[in-house]
């Protein structure tokens, strides 16, 4: 039977959830906020809507704490894992670790272009990249044991590099997977599957281009052509999707009531929208409170200048 660490719940992997797995739905977010200060009115709401989001990123705690519950989670489990129990969770997200070292004999084979849009070839990739990273930060903690460093510090001085790239790898890895197993579940209609596996292969090159460094370190790449194909696969899956894009939009965006913002209505009316807004806003048609200083009582030039 598995054996489950006691100071692991399943909590653990929650808010390691939470960071790595939400930034890419929020990640527009500050890009917006940044493009209010060149002139969007706030009445568009961006700003309220970087306000909301800012307090969801930090419900549970600081966000490299909780990557580090992440890796310790990893961590532990290995630990059982060379004591002989079976690797096993609720969920199934580390069941995968059983196969730890075969995975790791694993490379890159260089598939045809097709191959490659399918989402299983950046699942193998990522259980690859988990079990590489896992390596590492195990042999980073030992050497920080070795050389006189406690518990609490070896792993405080593990985290960059090794740790906190393996927890933000296995949660990539934890998505990929989930949405994976369901795009291709029976239960998916037939007519929606080719749709969702576009996005689901996107997601997976898209978030594992960013570890091809590593890929490259460990071996599992080699050759220039690898990392080209990834990329050049990204571009003609975005391609791909192109003419879905509004559809998708529509599908997963908040409903008008929730955004309440003019220039994110659904029916593409942004500029009609925008004025009416402007038209209907307090005081918008009234002359300001101090238009007289500029008009009939100029201030006296120099006046006003600042005396300091």
């Amino acid at each position: 039977a598995a054996v489950a660490p006691a100071a692991l719940p399943g909590g653990h992997l929650r808010p390691g959830l939470l960071l790595p797995g939400a930034l890419p739905a929020v990640r527009g977010v500050p890009h917006w906020a940044a493009d209010e200060r060149q002139g969007h009115p706030a009445v568009n709401r961006l700003g309220d809507i970087r306000n909301d989001n800012d307090p969801n990123c930090t419900y549970e705690g600081d966000n490299n704490v909780l990557l580090q519950q992440t890796s310790n989670y990893l961590l532990r489990w290995m630990s059982e894992r060379s004591q002989g129990h079976p690797v096993s969770s609720p969920m199934g997200s580390v069941d995968f670790l059983n196969d730890y070292d075969a995975i790791l004999r694993q490379t890159f084979v260089l598939p045809d272009a097709q191959d490659l849009m399918d989402s299983s070839a950046s699942l193998r990739a990522y259980k690859w990249l988990v079990c590489y990273l896992l390596r590492g930060s195990i042999q980073k903690l030992r050497k920080q044991e070795e050389n006189g460093c406690a518990e609490f510090e070896a792993k405080n001085n593990s985290q960059v590099y090794y740790c906190r790239s393996l927890a933000i790898a296995f949660i990539e890895h934890t998505v990929l997977e989930k949405y994976h197993k369901h795009v291709h579940s029976p239960s998916t209609p037939v007519n929606l599957q080719p749709v969702l596996k576009h996005i689901c292969s996107l997601y997976g090159l898209w978030s594992l281009n960013k570890h091809t460094a590593i890929l490259y370190q460990g071996g599992y790449l080699s050759g220039e052509n690898a990392g080209k194909l990834i990329q050049d696969s990204i571009l003609e899956l975005c391609s791909k999707l192109k003419d879905e894009a509004v559809a998708l939009v529509d599908v997963i965006a908040p409903p008008d009531f929730i955004l309440s913002s003019p220039i994110a209505k659904a029916d593409g009316e942004l500029y009609k929208n925008l004025w009416g807004a402007v038209l209907q806003s307090p005081k918008s048609l009234e002359r300001p409170s101090w238009w007289s200083e500029f008009c009939n009582n100029k201030p006296v030039v120099g006046k006003l200048r600042s005396r300091m």
